[in-house]
């Protein structure tokens, strides 16, 4: 059977910008609101603020400036390498205002990190930070692009182009001079051409860019509106802006609805309590990692006051029985949401209404939303499921992404014909059409709600000369959800010993990969369990025992300390 959505269908208009739709519809904020009411971004740092007015044009001159000065063309990808700041929003929507594509990436990439998706998305601009303005050089040279590409989205550095130097230019222009926002062609529609890349895993393999169109970011604004309380004015930006949840929830939404974001350049516990204390921020959108450390850190959550706080609101990783307990004893009187989906479904597929906001419901993962239909497939006979019976989730929305990039195999793969998602999870639906998740068929870890790729941690191992064979999957962990493990058959011809050996696996991690990818721990096995067709048999690795077998464990040292 066909799971569908018990909201209305949205009113999804098709021949709308993402840029035109924000900024010049009737649906804008700033077609609704008087002057002085409209919200913005704010540093919570520097208390810098930029209104929604303000990034209308502010990304009315940068876009011009970009496309009479620096190049910028419809359809050429830029990338956005940075920690969040209020800048951010400026950068991405100035591409994506003149018909060329955002790709925000981890600020945490290497060189080489950096340069794989620059290559992978055929990337013509980086906008950096001063923080990583270095790597960005690096890795334009590395691949073919103009030093004069790379530019600053905050701070000042000789010799380069910056955001704020760009809205000058483009500002100088004077009004009539400023470069049209781009127009959906006649015969296409907003769901035909990409707003974002987004990289993800996909449910297997190496990383992917997701093509996210501008009608799935508008679909999914309207989705969420549909079941957004009316005193949700006020937004915790401490989740990357880089990520889905962070593009949708934390830069697009909050402009729909004309609520005030604040922006945490820096994650710490502190620094996000601080600012839920100071701006009476009502819910608080955060990972698991995150709402586990809340119940269990008394003596850094004691010293805010979050008494205003009236529900807590999360995804990306499941969160167990006894720690949803725990958060409605430390807080009680609030309620708790979450959201069910993945960077392929432009963030939710399920998300609780108010009316199930209610901690009896916690551990479901919401119901469907608007526009939406979820069938639950049998993975061994391809039949639909019943209501209580698990199968894999499928879903059909104008969220659900276009496909990836320049991969029509992986594309084929996970969207099918007949426009549904293969999600890869494992759920069941109950009586009142609320989900659950009940397992994983992907094999994606998830550190902090970011996806890491096995496949990438094993081809890195696979090169080091003491390995033979490897295979990587997750691991819990209490701070980070999940952390990477890897199983290793050594190489005899390596000339290490095991202990020497994932000691040297641990830091070629480090010294290769971004933080939320380095390996926790290195199991010396004596083989990795495959299927006839030669698929990793993971389930077999989780089951064997390392007492009973043996096996050498060798731990990163420093786990304890915070990722």
């Amino acid at each position: 059977m066909t799971f569908k959505s018990q909201s209305p269908d949205i009113d999804l208009p098709h021949d709308l910008s993402l840029w035109s739709w924000l900024f010049d519809s009737t649906q804008s904020c700033l077609s609704k609101y008087p002057r002085d009411k409209i919200q913005g971004f704010t540093n919570v740092v520097t208390k810098q603020h930029v209104s929604f007015q303000d990034v209308e044009r502010y990304t009315t001159y940068v876009s011009t400036a970009l496309t009479t000065l620096c190049g910028l063309r419809e359809g050429d990808v830029v990338i956005v390498y940075g920690k969040n700041s209020i800048w951010y929003p400026v950068a991405t929507l100035s591409a994506v205002r003149v018909g060329a594509v955002a790709c925000g990436i981890s600020p945490e990439y290497n060189i080489e990190e950096l340069c794989f998706s620059l290559q992978l998305s055929k990337a013509k601009f980086i906008m950096a930070t001063v923080e990583t303005a270095d790597k960005a050089c690096a890795a334009a040279a590395k691949s073919g692009i103009p030093k004069e590409n790379v530019i600053l989205m905050d701070g000042a550095r000789v010799g380069m182009m910056s955001i704020q130097r760009l809205l000058q230019l483009g500002e100088s222009r004077g009004e009539m001079k400023q470069v049209r926002p781009y127009q959906i062609p006649k015969g296409k529609s907003n769901g035909d051409v990409c707003a974002y890349l987004c990289f993800s895993s996909g449910t297997t393999g190496l990383p992917k860019a997701v093509m996210v169109s501008h009608a799935n970011i508008i679909a999914q604004c309207l989705q969420v509106q549909q079941i957004t309380p009316p005193d949700h004015d006020k937004v915790l930006a401490a989740l990357p802006f880089y990520h889905i949840t962070g593009i949708v929830h934390q830069l697009h939404l909050p402009i729909l609805l004309n609520a005030h974001v604040y922006v945490l350049p820096t994650f710490t516990l502190d620094a996000l309590l601080q600012t839920v204390a100071d701006y009476k921020v009502k819910e608080l959108l955060i990972v698991p990692p995150i709402l586990i450390r809340m119940v269990r850190d008394e003596q850094t959550v004691s010293k805010y006051d979050l008494s205003h706080v009236k529900r807590f609101s999360s995804g990306a990783a499941p969160l167990s029985q006894e720690i949803l307990a725990l958060l409605e004893s430390r807080f009680p009187g609030t309620g708790f949401k979450q959201g069910y989906g993945m960077t392929e479904s432009c963030s939710a597929i399920t998300s609780h209404p108010p009316s199930k906001y209610a901690y009896k419901y916690a551990d479901k993962v919401g119901m469907v939303v608007g526009s939406t239909e979820v069938r639950v497939v049998n993975p061994e006979t391809g039949e639909d499921c019943k209501v209580g019976e698990a199968g894999e989730i499928w879903a059909r929305g104008p969220q659900v992404a276009m496909g990836y990039l320049n991969n029509p195999k992986a594309t084929a793969e996970t969207f099918d014909k007949d426009g549904f998602l293969h999600t890869g999870d494992i759920g069941k639906f109950d009586d009142e059409g609320l989900l659950s998740i009940t397992d994983r068929m992907k094999e994606m870890i998830k550190v902090k709600g970011i996806g890491v790729a096995p496949a990438e941690l094993e081809n890195l191992l696979l090169g080091h000369p003491s390995v033979s064979d490897a295979a990587v999957l997750g691991i819990p962990d209490e701070t980070a959800g999940e952390r990477p493990k890897a199983y290793v058959v050594l190489n005899p011809a390596g000339g290490l010993s095991p202990a020497d050996a994932g000691r040297a696996l641990i830091q070629l991690a480090k010294s290769s990969k971004a933080r939320h990818k380095w390996i926790a721990e290195v199991e010396i096995v004596h083989e990795i369990p495959k299927s006839p067709a030669g698929k990793i048999l993971r389930r077999k690795l989780r089951e064997t025992s390392p007492q009973s077998s043996g096996n050498v464990i060798v731990q990163d040292e420093s786990r304890t300390s915070r990722l």
